[in-house]
């Protein structure tokens, strides 16, 4: 979804009168898309088609966020790899989420400012942009 953006009215017919919208499309101020920036706790979302018996090998349920093990997460996401059943991944959690959604709807640019404790492998694949590139 994209905002409109400004309009300048124009005339088909020849007008007598000084055209006073066009004035004042010339002396309104320019909009501009800031850059939003956020700060918070990185984590990746992942997004993947799976059915009930998927969920019930990994002990997970519908319609939640779930924060997992390590173990319990690379095991998962191998298997979400090698099955090609991921559909989307993004930065997350409440500020990345915000983030992702402001950049869509407004498309405009936002950054995440975070640090990840440790960088696991699955997450470099995340189709995220690192401006200093992790340590592990």
């Amino acid at each position: 979804m994209k905002f409109p953006g400004q309009r300048k009215s124009k005339h088909y017919f020849p007008t007598s009168k000084k055209d006073l919208s066009i004035s004042q499309a010339q002396s309104a101020p320019k909009l501009y898309r800031p850059t939003i920036v956020g700060v918070g706790q990185t984590i990746v979302d992942i997004e993947a088609r799976v059915d009930d018996d998927f969920l019930a090998k990994y002990d997970l349920s519908k319609g939640h966020s779930l924060v997992l093990e390590e173990s319990k997460a690379d095991a998962l996401y191998a298997e979400l790899v090698e099955k090609e059943l991921i559909t989307h991944q993004f930065p997350g959690d409440t500020i990345g989420n915000t983030l992702h959604n402001y950049s869509v709807l407004a498309d405009s640019k936002s950054v995440l400012l975070g640090v990840m404790s440790k960088i696991s492998k699955w997450v470099l694949t995340a189709t995220v942009t690192f401006a200093v590139p992790p340590q592990e």
